[in-house]
Parts: C-alpha cells; structure tokens; sequence
C-alpha cells in the first residue's frame, strides 16, 4: 500500500511526540525529568552573594551539547551530579538514589560555584565545571569530608522539569519576577 505525505508526517509526528514524553531532546540525551527528590543537602551552602567574587568564575568544559533555550537566574532545573576533589577523588555522587536534584537559580541555597556552573546550560547538556574553593566550600571547608579551601569539579547533567516544557514550551515560573513565566 503506498504511502501519502499525511501518513509519513503522521508516523514522524508520532515518533516525535513520543521521544518528547520521554524526555529525550533531538542529541537523543534526556532534557526534562518529571520527578526530583527536592533540595539536595550535599550542595548547601553559601549561595551567590553581593559579596561573592564576581572576577571569580567556575572553568566549564561542555562533555555534550544540550538543546533550547539556556537556563538563566529564577530558573526552576534538575540535575545530576559527580563531585570530585580536585586530584580526583569522588566526594559525592547524587546519582545514588536516581531522582535528580530540584534547584531553582538565585533562591535556592546552594553553593555559588555549582550555580554558577549552571548558568547557560542547555537541557539535556553535560558539563564538567572546576569550581574554585572561593566559590565551593570556602575557608572553612566542610569537615571531615571537605577540607577548608577545597576546589572541587563536579561533572553535572542538566534537565529541565518536565511539567514546565509539557505546558506547550513555556519556560518555568521564574520566582525572582514575582511568579510570571519568562
């Protein structure tokens, strides 16, 4: 039976729908998670202050490209993480448990570094941020496990939440504009 234009954009819109449900973005890396375990207590820690350095920036090296619109501050994400120490020792590894963390940029309190790190970060993009300890843990480290003045790398997975890209594309409420959708 041959086929018409209609039933072959019926077969790729079907197979486009379904690959968005699923959460996988056209690098066929995963762009939204549906669920989250909430604020991950591994990262909190002094967020991005007036104080903080601003010359002071995480180095990023993006290990795979990611799609839509960048993350900016007010921004609700999902990630996934691996922190190392600087000569490569795992210190922590959020995979554990397999729901991601839930952060919103700018009001969660997480460390300024690993903020930082997110910003401009595309769903479903994997980067590799070192983190000065200025921006990490700072002086006073987190002992035992995180020595004072600690610079840390983390390798970090970026998702978007799934209901904010089901509601037809719309961005996430942005806090910081008093709840409106960017």
């Amino acid at each position: 039976m041959p086929r018409t234009h209609a039933s072959v954009a019926a077969v790729v819109l079907l197979a486009a729908s379904s690959t968005l449900s699923c959460g996988a973005g056209p690098t066929g890396r995963q762009t939204t998670a549906s669920n989250t375990r909430g604020v991950d207590p591994w990262l909190t820690g002094e967020g991005c202050s007036p104080e903080a350095p601003t010359e002071l920036a995480p180095r990023v090296e993006v290990l795979a490209e990611g799609t839509g619109q960048p993350v900016s501050t007010g921004m609700s994400v999902r990630v996934h993480y691996v922190a190392r120490s600087a000569d490569g020792a795992i210190l922590h590894d959020s995979h554990e448990g397999n729901l991601p963390s839930d952060i919103i940029l700018g009001s969660t309190k997480t460390i300024c570094g690993f903020e930082r790190a997110l910003l401009g970060m595309r769903p479903g993009e994997q980067r590799r941020a070192y983190v000065p300890w200025a921006l990490a843990f700072g002086e006073a480290g987190r002992p035992p496990e995180i020595k004072p003045r600690t610079d840390l790398v983390f390798v970090i997975d970026l998702y978007l939440p799934a209901e904010a890209v089901i509601e037809q594309g719309s961005h996430p409420v942005n806090p910081a504009g008093g709840g409106r959708r960017r």
